[in-house]
């Protein structure tokens, strides 16, 4: 039998009564809130949430998170959905705006990466900028290829990003209807976009839905965006470590 508050943790627990089921009644002093003693179906402890945030920053399938925590898949996914509505809309990207003399030194690198939702056919670009100094990324989007995801990356960059950063990027013309020549640099060669391109190596090799060749794949389009969100919000931090 449970001798604490499924709800705060708490032991400062009485018995109230038993449930229309028969099933016996606890509740919480100090949080005031009732619960069944016996549960069929518990849930996560602070130990299998912890498990469950690493695991989602690795590159294992949902249902191999359930078998290794050992709970059902939907408890999997309500526990998901709850950490990506707490991701925040600047990705932890914590660069200072600096004064004006000094944002002229910032560098930015834009590149896309092909993903895709539910079927191949059904592709979605990842689109990213990436200041080059800190490595982090501070600005995402998912689209098209064409100019409507460069515009929608764009528009997702930190206003003082925009005024007075310089964007290296390849040749690819979608951002060239969106990027003021002033604030753009675009080259065939590599070493314009390397650390950004460095940084989906890392993305294929830790988000399994991201890996080409796999049966770990995204449903549902909004999902697919906020489980990117989330290691990048993760990324980010670490590298503040």
């Amino acid at each position: 039998m449970n001798k604490s508050c499924y709800y705060c943790g708490s032991v400062n627990i009485v018995k109230n009564g038993r449930t229309y089921y028969g099933k016996a009644r606890g509740k919480c002093k100090d949080c005031s809130r009732q619960f069944v003693f016996e549960r069929q179906n518990k849930m996560l402890s602070l130990e299998q949430k912890r498990l469950i945030e690493l695991l989602l920053l690795e590159r294992i399938s949902l249902a191999g998170i359930c078998r290794v925590v050992n709970i059902p898949a939907y408890h999997l996914y309500r526990y998901m959905d709850e950490l990506y509505g707490e991701v925040p809309q600047d990705l932890n990207a914590q660069v200072a705006c600096k004064a004006e003399s000094q944002l002229k030194c910032y560098e930015c690198e834009s590149d896309e990466l092909w993903s895709f939702v539910g079927f191949k056919a059904n592709k979605q670009w990842l689109w990213v900028a990436q200041d080059r100094k800190s490595r982090q990324i501070i600005a995402l989007h998912l689209g098209d290829r064409g100019a409507a995801g460069a515009k929608g990356l764009w528009e997702e960059v930190p206003e003082h990003y925009r005024q007075q950063a310089t964007f290296f990027t390849d040749e690819w013309e979608a951002y060239k209807k969106v990027i003021p020549a002033a604030r753009h640099a675009s080259s065939a060669k590599k070493k314009n976009t390397n650390h950004a391109e460095r940084f989906f190596c890392t993305l294929r090799q830790r988000c399994a839905r991201l890996v080409r060749k796999s049966l770990s794949f995204s449903k549902r389009l909004e999902r697919h965006l906020m489980a990117i969100r989330f290691f990048v919000a993760n990324h980010n931090l670490s590298l503040l470590l």
